[in-house]
Formats: C-alpha cells, structure tokens, sequence
C-alpha cells in the first residue's frame, strides 16, 4: 500500500483566532461614566481647595490683627510715650527752673514724665527686632540719663543762686531738643508706619480666594448643565446641595472678611490717623511751653525762642484744621475748645512778649507761671488736658476697630472647612447614583 504525501505548499494553513485592538490609553475618561468620574472628582478637587483658601486667608487675616492688636500698636503706643513724655519733661524742667520755688505739682510732673518714658523704653525694647531702632532706644535711654543729670546739676545750682544753673539748663534743654527728641520722633513714625502696613495688609482683598470661589461655582453650573443633558435628569439633588452650601460659604465668609476690611480700613484712615494727630499735638504744645519758658531763662537769646514758639503755634493750628474739618476723624469732642485754648494762650504770650520788651522779666514770669484766666499756665494746662484725652480717645478707638475686625472673622475658618468639604460630599453622593447606572 502506497500513501502519497502532499507537498507542503498544498498544506492549509492553520486557522487563527482574530484578537481584537486594544482600547487606547485613557479610553475610559472619554466615556459617559469616565467623564462623570472627572467631573466629580475635579469638583471635590475644587471644594478642597476652596476649603483650604477660605480657612488660610481667614486664619492669616486673624494672625495679622492680633499681632497688631497685641504687639504692634503697644510698641508704637510706647514709642509715642516716649516722645510725648520726654517733651513733658523738658516743659516741666523749664517751668519748674523759672519758678525759683519749683512748685511741687511743676516738679512731680517733671519726675513723673522721666518715670514714664523710662517705663515705655523698658516696654519698646521688650518688642522691637529691627536693630536699627534698636540702637536709636538705646541712644535715647543713654542721653535721658545725660539729661536728667545735667537738670539736676541745674537745678542745685539754682537753688543755691548760682547764674551757672541756666547754662545747665540750656545744655539740657538743647541735648533734648536736638538730640533726645528727633531719636525719639523717628522710632515713633517707624512704629507708627508698621501699624498702618499691618493694618492695611489686613485689609487687603483676597483675590486667591475670590478665584478658587469662582472657579468652584463656574465649573458646578457646567457640570450640573452637562449631567442634566447627557441623563435627561434635570436636577442633581447632590449638586444643587454642593451649590447651597457653597453658596451660604460665600455669603458668609465674604460677609465677614468684608466687615473685617471696613474695621480695618477704619483703623488705618481714621483712628489711626487721629492718634497720629493728636500725638503731634501733644508733643508739639509741649515743646513750645518749653521754648516759652526758656526764653525767660536764656535772655540772650529770647528771639530765637519766640520765633521758635511760634512757629510751633502756627503748626499746632494747623494740625488743628486739619484735625476739626477732617470728617474722617474720632469724636472732636475733646478738641472743641482747643482753638479757643490756643488762643489765649497766644494772647498771653503776647503780654509776656511786651513785658520783656521793657525789661520787666518779673511780670512776664509772672504771666508766664501764674494761675489767672488771662496768664499762659491755665490756658496751656487746659489744651493738655484736652490733648490727653483726645489720646486716650483715639487710641481706645483703634484698638476697638481692630479688636472689631478680628471678632468678625471668629468661627469662619472651621464653618468655611466644613461648608466646603459638604458640599464636596454632597457632590459625590449626587453623582454616585448616575455612575452606578452604567455597568
């Protein structure tokens, strides 16, 4: 038996299965449940970031007042301090050496301010980190030691009726007007010039927060429209949840940061600006009592110190313009009299001017120190009892608004979190429904 085999050529082929193509990469996300998928998750991704946008600008918001209601306005409160006392000082020193008696309450003033501005040294160097101001206290704490030594070498001198107690009276009076003062002014605008940087970095409008916000809203309106289309469903009871609590978000916290913002600004603009007045005010009367006192001590030079004393008059009322017509200004109240006050004490000075003018120094003391309606120390008291209260006023005022601005904000950072994270899971709830449906 023969068998024939065929030739290999003649062979069938083997019979292959047919293998489908693979699916390209990221198919699914193109596909109805995939872009359900992306759309949820791009929406907690945003209730996320929407959480922790609100939560750091409210929390840096409430950093920034309290570190200026607790360490930025003290230290520049301090520093006025020490600016408006040691000019009281001066005063007081000049008052008390042209007296001859130096009268108890002149001299209990005079210690009293180097007290005080010593306190506030103490207190300004406990809270100051630049190191440029830190080397001005201590030059203002060296030189005040100067001065209160050469006061007191003029003052034994002067009870002893020595003439040499003037000339140590002017050395002190020129180390304090000269030196100690300018020291003193440039820590006081420094501080004061970090008040208003902090207060109006608090207040500042947080576009972060206003473009996450948006965007979250934005792209929920698209995605609600796009889930009602493509499952013919027209309300997505998780997305309008979501929708809802971002919404109260919204109100709320914009609410609060916006009343926070008008808290602030009014602190910067108003109170701020007022206690920057007053202070200058203050400082200002009390450098000019100097300037009249010790023109009736250094007779050589009485010119020069009226035209000094002057000039400052003129600058105090200007600031007192400004101050009374401003209307962005604390209650006047305490200011009211103060043009008045101003003025007499001009008219006084003008009777002391006369009196010198014929060499009657006696009676010019006489107007200078004595208590009669018409004389310089009633009307001069007066408009410093009315300056420390506008101080005190003002600074009360401050501390208000920005304790103000920074109440409105509690509660926010923790209501914010849980608003967006809400509504983040009442998104995936809403979604999880229309995803299950396809399988």
């Amino acid at each position: 038996m023969t068998v024939e085999l065929a030739h290999p050529s003649t062979e069938p082929l083997a019979s292959r299965t047919r293998t489908d193509r693979a699916h390209p990469r990221w198919w699914f996300i193109w596909t109805t449940p995939g872009r359900i998928l992306a759309i949820g998750a791009t929406l907690a991704l945003l209730g996320i970031a929407t959480a922790f946008a609100t939560s750091t600008t409210v929390a840096t918001r409430q950093e920034a007042l309290t570190a200026v209601l607790d360490h930025t306005e003290p230290l520049s409160f301090a520093a006025g301090q020490i600016y408006t006392r040691l000019s009281v000082a001066d005063a007081a020193a000049a008052t008390a050496f042209i007296a001859g008696s130096e009268p108890q309450p002149v001299r209990q003033r005079y210690e009293q301010a180097i007290i005080d501005a010593t306190a506030a040294v103490t207190q300004a160097s406990s809270g100051l980190t630049d190191e440029d101001m830190l080397a001005v206290l201590t030059r203002i704490n060296a030189r005040v030691a100067v001065y209160t030594g050469l006061i007191e070498t003029a003052r034994t001198n002067n009870r002893s009726g020595n003439p040499v107690g003037s000339s140590y009276l002017s050395e002190a009076s020129a180390l304090m007007q000269d030196s100690i003062l300018p020291d003193a002014q440039r820590l006081y605008e420094w501080t004061t010039a970090r008040v208003d940087a902090e207060t109006s970095a608090s207040a500042r409008i947080p576009a972060p927060v206003i473009l996450v916000v948006g965007s979250t809203i934005v792209f929920g309106l698209f995605a609600h429209r796009w889930l009602a289309r493509r499952t013919r469903r027209r309300i997505n009871l998780g997305l309008v949840v979501g929708g809802l609590a971002i919404g109260v978000l919204v109100i709320w916290v914009g609410t609060a940061l916006t009343i926070s913002t008008a808290g602030s600004r009014q602190a910067k603009d108003t109170s701020a600006a007022s206690l920057r007045v007053i202070t200058n005010l203050s400082i200002t009367a009390q450098q000019a009592r100097a300037d009249e006192t010790l023109s009736l001590i250094r007779r050589g030079d009485e010119n020069v110190r009226k035209q000094s004393y002057y000039q400052r008059l003129n600058t105090m009322q200007e600031l007192l313009d400004q101050y009374l017509s401003g209307k962005d200004r604390v209650d006047k109240s305490d200011l009211a009299n103060a043009q008045e006050l101003l003025s007499r004490w001009r008219a006084a000075d003008e009777r002391i001017d006369a009196y010198i003018s014929v060499g009657n120094y006696e009676a010019a003391t006489q107007v200078a120190l004595g208590a009669g309606e018409d004389d310089a120390t009633p009307a001069f008291d007066s408009l410093e009892a009315s300056l420390a209260d506008g101080l005190k006023t003002s600074r009360d005022q401050l501390r208000s608004d920005i304790a103000s601005a920074r109440r409105v904000l509690s509660g926010t950072t923790v209501g914010g979190v849980v608003l967006a994270l809400s509504a983040a899971l009442a998104v995936a709830l809403g979604l999880w429904p229309r995803l299950s449906e396809y399988r």
